[in-house]
């Protein structure tokens, strides 16, 4: 439990430092840029994950990945498979997008990502499609030789109602 604490309060002191100063203007922009285009890539994977786990795979960081959501735990990327797995056992589609978004530079090779959205998930067995209000990904990229990686994943679902068939 400390050490889920311990990675929180790192990755919101993190969040909240400006970049380094030797950064210009325009590097901090075009990191942005890419960063948001990797969180646009990673919500299409959430969408297509009931049939296709390895691309969501293939942006978790290629040394390490941890995500932390509520009792979800997983620390290592062969965790993945498994993961994914359970996730997706129930569920027949998912519908989101961003509404909310940030991303704060770290250094060049680092930044954290904020995104809000207000997912439906669609179910194989007989509940309704569940429907959260609003919902919260943070998601910590590193640059890698391939682009950039998910090293860290937190995410936080707000209110929900159950939708009819």
């Amino acid at each position: 439990m400390r050490v889920l604490l311990a990675v929180a309060v790192l990755m919101l002191v993190a969040a909240c430092q400006a970049p380094p100063a030797e950064m210009t203007e325009a590097e901090i922009a075009q990191i942005e840029a890419e960063v948001m285009q990797f969180a646009d890539d990673w919500m299409d994977a959430w969408k297509d994950m009931e049939s296709d786990c390895e691309t969501a795979e293939a942006m978790l960081h290629p040394d390490h990945w941890v995500r932390i959501t509520g009792s979800a735990e997983v620390r290592d990327i062969s965790d993945w498979p498994d993961f994914c797995a359970r996730s997706t056992a129930t569920r027949a589609g998912f519908s989101g997008d961003w509404t909310e978004t940030k991303v704060r530079v770290i250094s060049p090779d680092a930044a954290v990502f904020i995104g809000t959205y207000s997912p439906t998930y669609h179910r194989t067995d007989d509940r309704p499609p569940r429907h959260y209000l609003t919902s919260v990904q943070r998601l910590l990229v590193e640059r890698t030789d391939n682009g950039w990686g998910l090293s860290l994943m937190t995410n936080t679902n707000g209110p929900y109602e159950d939708l009819e068939g």
